[in-house]
């Protein structure tokens, strides 16, 4: 599994060096997270870096690795759940996810889509959305960096992860 944070993330959960890697060959295994602050509060995004279906919850403390990836990824679950796409996303993940790579973004594309989520999870919250609400907001969010099955620009992150978790 790879997990991509920025250099400040690393820096706040002591991890020294992150690795250069490509996307890796099963899309499900590749995440992104990054941290934003909200109200004083610090919140993470992580967002599977191929299709950019995204969670958001509060980090807290969580000031080391292991702990980071575990909140994140139970957003994750937790989103998967409540978009009825928990079932097919444990069956087409590859076994293996406890070996964690720590790398770096993936190119200032993506770093860029998840920015701009990063905004509207700020703008949603700022109106009173929950986190649900937030995660389910952000994943039906048209994004450029997103193509549809006909190859043109602007999808959702829950269509994306939808497609990409039919039966193949």
């Amino acid at each position: 599994m790879i997990i991509r944070i920025s250099q400040q993330l690393a820096r706040k959960v002591k991890i020294h060096e992150l690795a250069t890697v490509g996307m890796h060959d099963d899309p499900l295994r590749d995440w992104s997270i990054q941290t934003f602050v909200f109200e004083r509060k610090q919140h993470v995004i992580i967002c599977n870096t191929a299709t950019l279906y995204s969670a958001v919850c509060i980090s807290g403390a969580l000031n080391k690795p292991h702990a980071l990836v575990v909140a994140g990824l139970q957003a994750i679950g937790e989103q998967l759940e409540f978009d009825l796409l928990l079932d097919a996303y444990q069956t087409f993940s590859t076994p293996g996810s406890a070996v964690v790579t720590y790398a770096k973004s993936l190119n200032k594309t993506v770093t860029g889509s998840i920015n701009e989520q990063i905004i509207l999870a700020t703008n949603a919250l700022a109106r009173g959305k929950n986190l649900f609400d937030t995660s389910g907001y952000l994943n039906r969010n048209l994004l450029s960096i997103l193509k549809d099955e006909h190859g043109k620009k602007y999808n959702r992150p829950f269509d994306v992860m939808t497609r990409l978790l039919e039966p193949r």
